[in-house]
């Protein structure tokens, strides 16, 4: 049967054809219909995907952004929280106590981005107790009228004393009668101002100098009571250092930006302040200058506010949701809030949202890109994974209902070869055992039989049962090879013998008019291990082969020849030959080539000769050579291994050396 991916579909004999054919669109449809379902699902659904992909990713940046907003919101409650308790409302005399108390506490284990830069101790009312604003408003204190007199009496001393001896006299005298706390209409301490008038006409020489130095640079140093107001306690702390004397004061640049903004409420409306107990809020000293603006955090309790510039604040807080983010692909930004009120805002840009409360004014933006950029990679790689994978799957199914009718197919051709068989067998044995009983029942049924014809008949009866036991060794033969169950009798064996057995087998028939066989056998042949039986009943078949497929006048060539360490058995015939496109068919099962006529029905035989040929050539080590030209004739050959040349040594009991062990069957 020839060996092709599929049986041709016009060659099969199958009736009703409908039938067939309906067979084989239900393989096909059962086998590939669910992947090519598979494939349109899956294209439907990256459709879909690309679709509503936009919009899906919108809703996943506005829940981004709404989680972004509450952890800025976390962020400033826990910032507010810096002192670690509450702080009530604080009397003003003790509001340079609590503002240190706080600042120290707010330093201690904290990292340095969230350090605050200032803060306001408020009163009762919400207003800042410390810093206050130095030049009054908000609630000058009164003037003590003794230091009024004392100062009157200081001018007096000014005409008979030097004035830094007249200056220290005046503080003495301010200690003894208790006036340490007195100030000025302006809010400034009164005793301070007047140290450091005498430090101004003292001589650095001036055993009294260093002495009033300590003592000035412990007052603005300190934060207790009497309380220097934070504009005269910076003024005094860098006059100190520009004489010489630096003072320790770590709390400088909060109390700096303290008085910043407290100036910044003096004169504004009640109504227009806002309240720091309760308010975030944004001060503006330099709206085109970052460290210009100041927000203020109110601390638990209302009792302080906290101060953070807004540089720095916004950064720590873009910082803290990159960190939560950007693993995720967004980069944050707070930018003013602008047009974006209310909830999520998507533009093209990104995606924002106001901080409404948080940090009025302010809006969050988040930056999509980088989780654009990955989502459009992973779809890309998602949908081709998808697409791959249905079409892979539609591939298997295309493979697996080509296989399945491939299948079908070659069961319904081997069903008819085995048909087609089975009528070659019965009539190839049918015709020879007819000519059997014809001759014979003629032979009975004379009364008076001749010794010529009689003689005649018995010979074509002889002719016909060789042929009979030729037929019924092939059959048997293949019967055994086809279960595996052929046996070899591997013996060391003389190429000669081989072919003079076929020649006599074949003798009667070839000798016929019109046919000429030569045998030509090359002398100094080494022997071959083989089943001589099996061998020759490969020759035959190339013989008989050779005989069939050549026409009326037949010139058939037996030849055997040394090929280096092998022996070649070759059958050269003039008969029809065949096409090479037909070489890798020839010797499959069942398989028979046009006769002389040009029909292959002009052919006896089963189609099992050539099959037969090359396994039992395979099974002796061997292999079969064919050469062919379409009418002009074939030669095949059997090539079988040579047993090696025998080492000289003592002979047998015979005379004759002893033979090597069988090989087992391949």
């Amino acid at each position: 049967m020839p060996d092709r991916l599929l049986p041709s579909l016009p060659a099969l004999r199958l009736r009703p054809r409908g039938e067939l054919l309906l067979s084989l669109a239900a393989i096909g449809l059962a086998v590939a219909l669910p992947a090519a379902l598979l494939l349109w699902t899956t294209l439907r659904g990256w459709d879909r995907d690309r679709r509503d992909g936009p919009r899906a990713r919108q809703a996943l940046h506005r829940l981004r952004v709404e989680q972004a907003v509450r952890t800025v919101e976390r962020d400033l409650g826990v910032l507010a929280e810096r002192a670690g308790r509450r702080l009530p409302p604080v009397d003003p005399s003790e509001s340079g106590v609590a503002f240190a108390t706080l600042l120290a506490a707010a330093a201690a284990g904290r990292i340095p981005e969230e350090l605050p830069d200032g803060l306001l101790v408020l009163d009762a009312d919400g207003l800042p107790a410390y810093p206050a604003p130095a030049t009054g408003g908000l609630d000058p204190p009164e003037v003590d009228a003794r230091g009024e007199a004392l100062i009157g009496d200081f001018h007096q001393r000014l005409i008979t004393q030097p004035m830094s001896d007249a200056y220290l006299d005046l503080a003495a005298r301010w200690v003894e009668q208790r006036l340490e706390a007195s100030r000025s209409p302006s809010g400034r301490l009164y005793l301070p101002g007047i140290r450091w008038a005498a430090l101004q006409r003292m001589s650095r020489d001036d055993p009294r100098f260093l002495p009033t130095v300590e003592v000035l640079g412990r007052q603005v140093a300190g934060h207790g009571a009497p309380l220097l107001p934070a504009s005269q306690r910076l003024h005094l702390a860098r006059e100190l250092r520009r004489i010489g004397h630096p003072v320790a004061l770590p709390t400088e640049p909060a109390e700096a930006l303290g008085v910043a903004v407290s100036q910044s409420l003096v004169g504004m409306p009640a109504l227009a302040r806002p309240d720091l107990r309760t308010t975030r809020h944004l001060f503006r000293f330099d709206a085109s200058e970052p460290r210009g603006q100041v927000w203020s955090l109110p601390a638990p309790g209302g009792g302080a506010a906290w101060l953070h510039r807004r540089d720095r604040l916004h950064a720590a807080l873009e910082q803290r949701i990159d960190r939560e983010l950007g693993s995720l692909g967004y980069a944050a930004r707070l930018v003013p809030a602008g047009g974006v009120a209310g909830g999520p805002d998507a533009g093209a840009a990104g995606v924002s949202a106001s901080l409404g409360a948080s940090l009025p004014g302010w809006a969050l933006s988040l930056d999509p890109s980088v989780a654009e950029a990955r989502w459009a990679g992973s779809a890309r790689r998602e949908a081709v994974l998808q697409v791959g994978s249905a079409a892979s799957a539609a591939l298997l199914g295309a493979v697996l209902a080509f296989l399945a009718i491939q299948r079908f197919l070659r069961r319904v051709r081997l069903a008819e070869v085995r048909h087609d068989f089975l009528t070659t067998i019965s009539h190839e044995l049918r015709t020879p055992m007819t000519s059997i009983r014809m001759l014979v029942d003629s032979l009975v049924a004379d009364p008076e039989p001749e010794p010529g014809r009689t003689r005649a008949y018995l010979e074509v009866v002889s002719g016909e049962t060789v042929r009979l036991g030729r037929l019924v060794d092939d059959y048997l033969t293949f019967a055994r090879l086809e279960r595996g169950a052929m046996a070899y009798d591997f013996q060391p064996t003389a190429p000669e013998t081989v072919v003079e057995v076929a020649v006599r087998s074949v003798r009667p028939r070839f000798a016929a008019p019109g046919c000429d066989l030569r045998t030509e056998v090359a002398g100094g042949l080494p022997r071959v291990l083989a089943d001589a039986p099996s061998l020759t009943t490969a020759l035959l078949n190339l013989l008989e082969n050779a005989h069939k497929y050549t026409g009326p006048h037949k010139r058939i060539v037996l030849a055997v020849d040394r090929c280096g360490e092998r022996v070649r058995f070759s059958v050269t015939d003039n008969g029809i030959g065949f096409d090479p496109a037909q070489r890798d068919h020839i010797f499959g099962k069942f398989h028979r080539l046009d006769g002389p006529g040009g029909t292959a029905g002009t052919v006896t035989g089963a189609g099992l000769g050539l099959h037969i040929v090359r396994s039992i050539v395979e099974a002796h080590g061997g292999e079969v050579e064919v050469e062919s030209t379409p009418g002009r004739g074939s030669r095949f050959a059997l090539v079988v291994p040579a047993v090696p040349d025998e080492p000289p040594g003592p002979l047998g009991p015979s005379g004759a050396r002893p033979t090597p062990k069988n090989r087992p069957s391949r």
